[in-house]
């Protein structure tokens, strides 16, 4: 998969949870995504390709716990106060890291 569906914009006021896993060819996240207004917890894993996180995040209030796996490159991006995409994250209570082997 290289991008998220456009059908799945449908589930925009509902959903609360999003896993997004082994999508080797995912290279950005939709603009759009800001419209996930219920959405409590986004887990990202294992999206080599994925290098930044789209402005939008910053509308995500609801988000509660943001959880980025085997993503090297987005994980340098988000680190706390010096990842040049931390203030797009800053407002989330919950953001870890972890590379498995």
């Amino acid at each position: 998969m290289v991008a998220l569906p456009e059908w799945f914009q449908g589930a925009a006021n509902t959903l609360q949870l999003l896993f997004i896993a082994r999508c080797e060819n995912l290279e950005a996240l939709p603009e759009w995504l800001r419209s996930f207004i219920s959405l409590t917890k986004l887990i990202i894993r294992g999206c080599q390709k994925l290098s930044s996180l789209p402005e939008g995040m910053r509308s995500l209030t609801s988000l509660r716990d943001l959880r980025i796996e085997n993503c090297l490159g987005l994980e340098r991006r988000c680190q706390r106060d010096i990842g040049e995409d931390w203030p797009k994250i800053s407002h989330v209570p919950h953001v870890s890291f972890h590379l498995f082997d």
